[in-house]
């Protein structure tokens, strides 16, 4: 077993689409994504969105983050990761794309043989792909660093 990180982007007003996190393997190891979590804390109003989960070729612009370690004695994160992006990345492959309520939110708990690789130096990004009824969303991306 690898590393484990977790990567969150907290309580962000969101009402257009945009890409919500993007995370960067490292040139030496390989990432597997476990589970993407968006929950949102403000509104009352039932509205439906979508949740796209995919490959970039570009990094795009956004809050700098520093993945958490869930295993306390592991290194430091090997690759970048950024929240709330404010110029999203050029999309490549899109490996997920799923509508969701967004009052309970959305999960996706990957099984071992559906949980994507993101390759040496490979971007993943978790976007909402459609408007919604403004609301303060969070984004949680689980990933296990291997290499």
């Amino acid at each position: 077993m690898g590393r484990m990180y977790s990567i969150i982007m907290d309580a962000v007003s969101v009402s257009a689409a945009q890409d919500l996190v993007r995370v960067s393997a490292p040139s030496d190891a390989v990432l597997v994504v476990h589970e993407v979590n968006v929950t949102q804390e403000s509104t009352e109003t039932s509205d439906t969105g979508a949740i796209q989960l995919q490959r970039a070729s570009t990094d795009g612009t956004g809050t700098s983050y520093i993945p958490k370690l869930l295993q306390p004695s592991d290194a430091a994160f090997g690759g970048s990761a950024v929240t709330n992006l404010t110029a999203d990345t050029t999309a490549g492959d899109v490996l997920y794309r799923e509508g969701y309520n967004i009052l309970p939110g959305y999960r996706k708990l990957f099984t071992p043989e559906q949980r994507p690789v993101v390759p040496p130096s490979g971007r993943f990004v978790v976007r909402s792909d459609v408007a919604i009824t403004a609301a303060t969303l969070t984004c949680e991306l689980v990933v296990e660093e291997l290499g």
